[in-house]
């Protein structure tokens, strides 16, 4: 079983499980500004689901972006834990490597067949980060004064 995780978009989340090349369960949930709350009890609810467990999971996807910086640390951090944890590969993707879910399926089959060792995926934000506001330094505001 594999599990896909794409959070990429800012208000809502994709998980899903393929077994062999194919998508046999898929969720998309609602979670601006929640993905660490809700991403981990969304992927326990799918596997449950489909009467799996954490350990019968053989690889993970994760599409590493571009997207919102945090929705994306979020999922690439996520991945990477379980990938780590469970002792398994982690694959990234990034969106404009696939059409739809299922080519992502596909596209991530391919990329493992190709894959020796667990590796860390890192996010692909698209442009560089923008979380704070740059401050001006003590020098530059003494000269203002």
């Amino acid at each position: 079983m594999i599990l896909i995780i794409n959070t990429t978009d800012a208000k809502k989340v994709f998980i899903g499980l393929a077994n062999k090349s194919r998508l046999i369960a898929q969720k998309e949930f609602t979670a601006q500004y929640q993905q660490a709350e809700k991403l981990l009890p969304e992927i326990d609810g799918l596997l449950k689901k489909q009467a799996c467990q954490f350990e019968s999971l053989k690889a993970i996807f994760v599409v590493s972006g571009p997207g919102p910086f945090t929705a994306l640390r979020i999922g690439v951090v996520t991945a990477n834990t379980l990938s780590w944890a469970l002792k398994i590969p982690v694959i990234g993707l990034k969106l404009n490597e696939f059409k739809n879910e299922h080519d992502l399926t596909k596209k991530g089959l391919s990329k493992l067949r190709k894959t020796e060792a667990v590796d860390i995926i890192e996010p692909f934000y698209g442009k560089k980060p923008n979380i704070t506001i740059r401050r001006r330094s003590r020098q530059a505001r003494r000269k203002k004064k």
